[in-house]
């Protein structure tokens, strides 16, 4: 084989990208987060949930960086995402996680986790992939 030519075996880091790509493209998984934000606010503030406004407008928030995604903007719409999910978990993750546990504080702080890997991986080494290859 020429060294010139491409290989065609597929490494780990793009298979793995491959994989996440669709994901983190896609409103559903922030627009989940945000319902679950939505849904979250019936129940009363405790000592380990954050205040009810403060739900409503990270729902209202990732509802939005949906639509951003949706309009077929990933940069920015991952760039929300994640912007906003490591900003709660910076104001809440600990608290989520003092005794006693309780499913709720827990469940939000998990998705949020979830949602800013996700839309993290996009904004900061799928779109620099992106700037790579346009790049002669």
């Amino acid at each position: 084989m020429d060294s010139n030519e491409p290989s065609s075996a597929p490494t780990t880091s793009s298979s793995t990208f491959e994989t996440i790509r669709p994901y983190s493209q896609s409103p559903w998984p922030i627009w989940s987060v945000s319902a679950l934000f939505l849904a979250s606010s019936i129940f009363p503030a405790s000592p380990a949930t954050p205040p009810i406004m403060m739900r409503l407008g990270f729902s209202a928030i990732y509802g939005g960086a949906g639509y951003v995604l949706h309009a077929g903007d990933a940069h920015n719409g991952s760039g929300i995402s994640t912007a906003w999910s490591l900003t709660y978990l910076l104001l809440n993750a600990r608290k989520s996680f003092r005794r006693p546990f309780s499913a709720g504080p827990v469940a939000l702080t998990t998705a949020t986790l979830a949602s800013s890997a996700l839309y993290g991986a996009e904004y900061f080494l799928l779109q620099g992939e992106d700037q790579t290859e346009k790049t002669p």
